[in-house]
């Protein structure tokens, strides 16, 4: 999402005087402290790594085996083949009386060491089985013998009943991609943007990179891989988050937005209360694990880590970067209403609206949307469903009235703070103003429609954001799509490079009045199993963006002049996209209320003459999009975008005799034939 922004901005605030490269301090040191941090986490949550470390085995299972090892003595009957009487051996003599208790211990010992090996097998088989990646590879709907056994394989040593954090020793490690197939992917999704002429000149920088610095680059990324828990994320955090200087209004933090067409109560106060109350519960299950871990495709884990940092946690300004501090009993997020109060550098800040509506602006170097998103379903359902509002708008229940009344806090700054405020709030003022933004539903079908194609719907929606940008711009340019990589422990995202040579080929065709409807279609499936390609590529760690990221940052540590690293980080997004999942379905009822459905979120533009997109899926038959850009720019127009968002849709969609249907009775509801579409008929 907003990640694509800081993603192209940054630059490590680290000097380049073109030193040899050798085998840097500095860089080494780095890495050691990435695996030093990793450990402190591990330290830190050494409790709840107890309760999950064990998972999925139960502290009931030793007490039963060593119930079991005690029946087996009773029934002179020794389980572990003379251990038992040496582990005795090696126990303090108390005395004839406690004879017995020796042997207990003993007992208790040997079930133990029995108990411990076996959770270690059951994680390092459930490690092995999660490595496993050829599920995600096969065809859109379509299940392997091999993937069937597998995934039997999972549900057995997955155990029973999961608690929020119990696959994290079992997830693992994000592996290093090869630095020559990244380079190829890289080049290869740059060339339908370039002139012959600037990719001749890209491909020579890749390869003098190959030869000169990849190797060294890769190879301290490889020890960085072995040590600390993930090779790319802590920095990816830090340098592209922490030490960045832009505002994180607009061009970082992204929002979340309330129901679109319903307002359980027009009562602010009551409102505020119930989200509040709601998210509160939230909290709690999220400190006693009661969250499920999420699970996608209903089967393979994926890294929860992202979660512990939702509450109780904010940025704190430094010289060279922010710090993330996790105070114990704070709650991250504020309740806040007078239009420009907002608190950015807070883990998420709940915003309530003098009608009842809600917001939530959400910070996001601690984690990305799917996390905020996965509270925000649960409060917009437990508040409106669960919680509900009496008849007058306001909270069901009666007032404690032993609580004390509430106070409005009153700020003591002095004088030169007056003045930051006033000039924060007079560049806030100015950039909010500057922003374009356009929430539209498109009702005319959803992924009903899209899965009776037998077609993803992501695919389908990326596809068609190429055919309407390029109606809009008149040319194809690099897209950014947000992928998440949280099948590894400690993933966060990688980047889905949309704009390839398959959907421009089919875009050419939709433009070109000589191709008929069959040779489109064709062309899309082509661009629709493209994309897939690269999505689960990206999902599986294969990606190309992160990886070069990584070896950017070691160069820079290195002091290490690598001219195509350069290049690469001085790209512009001007199309930068997202899908918002929706991931606990089953807490709305879309069959009997349509209208109480989350309708998502968005983020800032990347580039001051791009576009931002994010669209989620409401219910069957509805998809939200969000698009931003800038007023100050003569080159975008949201809502002129939105249009040609809804245009391109119905054309694909013509290009299914279902869909034609569907174009069709657009047109009869009166709306214009415009020359930029596709009749609804083949031959045209």
């Amino acid at each position: 999402m907003a990640e694509a922004h800081q993603a192209v901005g940054f630059r490590p605030s680290l000097t380049s005087d073109g030193a040899e490269a050798d085998l840097s301090a500095s860089a080494l040191q780095d890495i050691y402290l990435s695996g030093l941090r990793s450990w402190k986490r591990h330290l830190s949550r050494f409790w709840n790594d107890f309760l999950t470390g064990v998972f999925p085995a139960s502290p009931l299972s030793w007490l039963f085996l060593f119930s079991a090892i005690q029946l087996a003595w009773f029934l002179q009957l020794d389980p572990s083949l003379g251990l038992t009487e040496k582990i005795k051996e090696l126990l303090p003599d108390w005395g004839g009386q406690h004879h017995r208790l020796r042997g207990v211990l003993a007992a208790a010992l040997f079930a133990s060491c029995l108990w411990g090996a076996l959770i270690f097998t059951l994680h390092v088989a459930l490690r092995l089985l999660l490595s496993y990646h050829g599920w995600l590879l096969e065809p859109h709907g379509a299940m392997s013998s091999p993937t069937k056994t597998w995934l039997a394989l999972v549900r057995i040593f997955s155990g029973r009943h999961p608690m929020l954090f119990s696959y994290q020793r079992s997830l693992p490690r994000q592996p290093v991609p090869s630095v020559q197939d990244t380079v190829r992917k890289y080049l290869e999704s740059v060339r339908p943007v370039l002139s012959d002429e600037d990719f001749d000149w890209t491909a020579g920088l890749a390869q003098e990179f190959l030869r000169l610095q990849a190797s060294l680059l890769q190879w301290y990324l490889q020890l960085k891989s072995w040590w600390a828990s993930n090779y790319v994320s802590d920095w990816w955090e830090e340098f592209v988050y922490l030490r960045s200087r832009n505002s994180l209004m607009v061009n970082s933090n992204y929002y979340m937005m309330d129901f679109l067409y319903v307002t359980p109560t027009p009562v602010q106060a009551a409102r505020a209360g119930n989200a509040v109350h709601a998210l509160l519960l939230y909290r709690h299950r999220l400190n006693r694990q009661e969250i499920l871990p999420t699970l996608l495709m209903g089967m393979r884990p994926l890294c929860s880590a992202q979660y512990e940092k939702i509450f109780n946690t904010t940025r704190v300004p430094g010289t060279q970067k922010g710090e993330t501090l996790s105070p114990l009993l704070a709650l991250g997020g504020g309740t806040v209403w007078r239009g420009h109060d907002r608190w950015y550098d807070k883990s998420f800040t709940l915003i309530v609206f003098s009608n009842g509506k809600l917001g939530l602006s959400v910070e996001h170097s601690w984690a990305d949307c799917p996390v905020s998103g996965h509270m925000w379903e649960f409060t917009l359902a437990t508040e409106c469903f669960q919680l509900g509002y009496s008849v007058d708008g306001h909270c069901k229940g009666h007032p404690e009235p032993s609580l004390p009344r509430p106070q409005r806090l009153h700020w003591d700054l002095p004088d030169k703070v007056h003045l930051s405020i006033a000039l924060a709030l007079r560049a806030a003022k100015t950039l909010s103003g500057d922003t374009d933004c356009h929430v539209f539903p498109f009702s005319h079908f959803g992924k009903s429609f899209i899965k009776r194609c037998h077609l993803s719907s992501d695919s389908f929606i990326q596809v068609a954001l190429q055919l309407a940008h390029f109606r809009d711009r008149g040319h194809f340019c690099l897209t950014y799509e947000s992928a998440m990589t949280r099948l590894f422990l400690e993933g966060r995202t990688e980047t889905v490079r949309s704009c390839t040579r398959e959907a421009c080929n089919f875009v050419r065709a939709m433009e070109d009045r000589e191709k008929t409807d069959s040779q489109c279609l064709s062309l899309f499936r082509l661009a629709v199993d493209k994309h897939q390609a690269l999505l689960k590529a990206a999902m599986s760690g294969q990606g190309v963006d992160r990886h070069l990221f990584a070896l950017h940052i070691v160069s820079q540590l290195l002091h290490l002049q690598a001219p195509f690293l350069d290049q690469v980080h001085s790209e512009q997004w001007q199309l930068a996209t997202s899908q918002i999942p929706v991931q606990q379905t089953h807490l709305f009822d879309v069959h009997n209320y349509p209208d109480y459905v989350s309708s998502g979120g968005g983020f800032g533009p990347v580039d001051d003459h791009g576009y931002g997109v994010s669209y989620i899926f409401m219910g069957d038959d509805t998809v939200t999009f969000h698009i931003s850009s800038k007023k100050s720019s003569t080159k975008t127009d949201s809502h002129r975008l939105g249009q040609h968002i809804e245009d391109a849709l119905l054309d694909v969609a013509s290009l299914f005799q279902e869909g034609q249907r569907l174009k069709r009775g657009c047109r009869g509801r009166g709306e214009e034939d415009a020359g930029n579409r596709r009749g609804s008929l083949p031959g045209h």
